[in-house]
């Protein structure tokens, strides 16, 4: 059912290189292969004067990013970034972490959901193997052109639905199209 208003939280993502466990991976995997290719194409060591204690330098962190894979497929990642502020929409304004913005002051407004909380993600991410729900924005563009732009939460699959009478208000006021709205909507005609 719609309500006259509905707050998300927003989304804010670390800033800067952030380790995630799949970064780690591809390291643990890449560095063997590096190693290999350097001793033996750049300084040329031949095959049969490789000391054998060289495979166990390169088997070891193979057989961690193996196990690895494994714990990143069964257990999600940690949210690299923090939930900070809510997004409400409500029929007359949207407000954005105590910022209001008016819908008579709008061009337009653009809402593109991507996913849900714990969403399984057939391949694996770097945010590992299921979804927090923060691939979602908000954007929407004032009479003065300036755009703003949000990532927010759902955490559930339809829970996009409690703001259908606020959706179908900004395709009244023309804001956003019909079509935009039944795909945030997931109606089919």
């Amino acid at each position: 059912m719609a309500e006259d208003y509905k707050a998300f939280n927003i989304y804010k993502p670390a800033n800067g290189f952030v380790w995630t466990r799949e970064r780690l991976i591809y390291i643990l995997i890449g560095i063997p292969f590096l190693t290999v290719a350097f001793v033996l194409y750049i300084l040329k060591v031949p095959e049969k004067e490789i000391p054998g204690w060289f495979a166990w330098i390169i088997g070891i962190p193979m057989f961690i990013a193996f196990i690895g894979g494994f714990i990143n497929v069964w257990f999600p990642e940690q949210l690299k970034g923090r939930m900070e502020g809510k997004l409400i929409f409500e029929k007359e304004k949207i407000t954005i972490d105590n910022e209001v913005f008016l819908t008579q002051n709008l061009k337009y407004v653009e809402i593109v959901q991507n996913d849900h909380r714990g969403r399984f993600i057939i391949r694996n991410g770097a945010d590992g193997a299921f979804s927090q729900g923060c691939n979602n924005y908000l954007k929407i563009r004032l009479l003065d052109n300036e755009e703003r732009k949000v990532l927010f939460q759902i955490k559930q699959p339809g829970e996009l639905l409690q703001i259908s009478n606020q959706l179908n208000f900004y395709v009244e006021q023309g804001l956003m199209t019909k079509e935009a709205r039944n795909n945030i909507l997931n109606y089919t005609s």
